[in-house]
C-alpha cells in the first residue's frame, strides 16, 4: 500500500496533474515560509505580529464571504457544458462582488469593534479595512482559479495560484514600507492581474436574468449549506489567535498565529490531492464508478496518515530550530505552542485529503456537519478550561489539537459509510 500501489490505481494523466499541482504548491509553500522570515526582519516584532494575525483573519473571512462557492464552483464546472460553465463563472463574480460591497460597508461602520476584537486594541481600523480589500482580491482569484480547475486545466489554475499567492506577495513585500501598505499593494496588484486574465482568457458572456437565477440557485443550493462548515473551519484557526490577543498579548498572538500558519502551510502540501480530487471525484460519483473511488480513497487515506506522522516527527525533533530560523520572539515558549498545535496534524491531514470524496458523494453538507460537531467539542473543552480555572494558552492549543483530530475521525467515519452499500 505504498506510493507504487497508489500510482498504479491512478491514470497517467491524473498523476501528471498531481505532479504539476504539487510542484506549484510546493513553490508557494517555500515562498510563504520565506515571507515569514523576511517580514520579521523588515518590519520587526510588531509588524510580524500584525502580518501573522492578518493571515488568520483572512483565513476566517474567506469562507464566510465565499458562501460555499469554493466547493460548489469546481463541482458544477466539472460536469457542465461550456456555456453553462461561463454562466456559473460570471454569476459567481457578480454575487461575490455584491457580498464584498455589503461587507465593506459593514466594516466601515464597525471598524473600531473589529480592530478591538482582532488585535485587542482600537489602533488597527485601517488595517482591518485593507484586509477586507485583500480578501475580495482572493475571492476573485478563487472564481478564476476554480473556473480553470473545474475545466481540468490544472496547469493554468496552478500557475495562477503561484502568481497570486506566491509571486505577487513577494513583489508587495519589496514595495511596501509597512504591513498596511503590503496588503494594500498586494490587493490592488492581484485585482489588476485577475481582471486582465479574465478579459484575455475567459470568453465574455452577457448573462440573462434567467441564466443568473438558474446558476445562482444551483451554486447556493449546494454551497450555502456547506458555508457554515467552511466558516467554522476558519474559526478553528482564528479562535486561538483571538484568545491570545485579547487575554494575553499581541506578541503571543503573533507567535501563535505564526505556528498555526506553519501548520496550514505544511498541510497545503497535501492540497494538490484535494484540488484535483473534488472535480474528479464528482465525475466518478456521477459515473457511479465506486470501485475506482474506493481504491483511490483507501490508498490516499493511508498516505495522509503516513505524511501526518512524518510531519509530527519533524516538528518534534526540529521545532526549536524551525522557530530560531525565523527569529521568532520567545522561541523556547513558542516551541511548546508549535508542538501542541501539531498534535492535530494527523487528524487534519486525513480531513484535508478525504473531505473532497465525502463532499462529492453527499448532496447534504456532511463535511460541514462534521466540522460543526468538532467545533462544538472545541468550544465545550474551552468552557471546561474556564470553569476549572485552567485557561492557559497551552491548554487552549491542546484542546484545539484534540478537536482537530476529532474532525479527522469523523471524516474517516463518513468515508466508511459511503462504501457500506457497495459491499452488500
Amino acid at each position: 500500500m505504498g506510493l507504487k500501489s497508489i500510482a498504479q490505481s491512478l491514470s497517467r494523466e491524473r498523476l501528471y496533474n498531481y505532479a504539476i499541482t504539487f510542484g506549484f504548491e510546493f513553490l508557494i509553500m517555500v515562498i510563504s515560509v520565506l515571507l515569514f522570515k523576511m517580514v520579521n526582519l523588515k518590519f520587526y516584532s510588531n509588524g510580524f505580529s500584525e502580518y501573522t494575525i492578518n493571515k488568520r483573519l483572512v483565513g476566517f473571512l474567506m469562507p464566510l464571504l465565499m458562501v460555499g462557492m469554493g466547493v460548489s464552483l469546481p463541482k458544477f464546472l466539472s460536469i457542465e457544458s461550456h456555456k453553462k460553465q461561463l454562466e456559473i463563472h460570471y454569476t459567481a463574480l457578480l454575487v461575490l462582488s455584491g457580498i464584498f460591497m455589503a461587507f465593506l460597508l459593514l466594516g466601515f461602520l464597525f471598524s473600531t469593534y473589529f480592530s478591538k476584537m482582532v488585535f485587542g486594541d482600537m489602533d488597527h481600523e485601517q488595517m482591518c479595512m485593507v484586509v477586507v480589500l485583500y480578501v475580495f482580491s482572493l475571492m476573485v482569484h478563487a472564481c478564476l482559479y476554480n473556473y480553470f480547475r473545474g475545466k481540468f486545466k490544472f496547469k493554468i489554475s496552478s500557475f495562477l495560484q503561484l502568481v497570486n499567492i506566491g509571486l505577487l506577495p513577494l513583489l508587495a513585500y519589496f514595495l511596501a514600507d509597512s504591513i498596511f501598505h503590503y496588503f494594500l499593494y498586494l490587493s490592488l496588484m492581484t485585482l489588476l492581474l485577475l481582471l486582465t486574465v479574465n478579459v484575455l482568457w475567459i470568453p465574455f458572456l452577457r448573462l440573462t436574468w434567467s441564466d443568473f437565477k438558474s446558476s445562482f440557485k444551483k451554486l447556493m443550493n449546494y454551497g450555502i449549506q456547506r458555508m457554515p462548515g467552511d466558516v467554522v473551519l476558519g474559526l478553528f484557526f482564528a479562535v486561538p489567535t483571538f484568545i491570545a490577543s485579547n487575554f494575553f498579548s499581541l506578541t503571543i498572538a503573533g507567535n501563535i498565529a505564526f505556528c498555526l500558519s506553519l501548520f496550514n502551510i505544511i498541510i497545503a502540501l497535501m492540497s494538490p490531492v484535494n484540488i484535483i480530487l473534488l472535480p474528479e471525484a464528482s465525475k466518478i460519483v456521477f459515473e457511479k464508478n465506486f470501485a475506482l473511488l474506493k481504491s483511490i480513497s483507501t490508498k490516499l487515506l493511508l498516505l495522509s496518515i503516513a505524511l501526518g506522522v512524518f510531519t509530527f516527527c519533524i516538528v518534534f525533533l526540529f521545532g526549536a530550530e524551525i522557530l530560531n530560523a525565523f527569529s521568532v520572539e520567545n522561541a523556547v515558549e513558542s516551541e511548546k505552542y508549535l508542538l501542541v498545535i501539531f498534535f492535530g496534524v494527523i487528524g487534519y491531514s486525513v480531513f484535508s485529503v478525504i473531505r473532497s470524496i465525502v463532499d462529492a458523494f453527499y448532496e447534504t453538507a456532511k463535511v460541514s456537519a462534521n466540522i460543526l460537531i468538532s467545533f462544538c467539542v472545541f468550544m465545550a473543552l474551552l468552557l471546561l478550561l474556564r470553569i476549572f480555572d485552567s485557561f492557559t494558552i497551552v491548554n487552549t492549543l491542546l484542546v484545539f489539537a484534540v478537536a482537530v483530530n476529532s474532525l479527522g475521525l469523523l471524516t474517516y467515519l463518513s468515508l466508511i459509510k459511503i462504501f457500506k452499500p457497495q459491499r452488500k
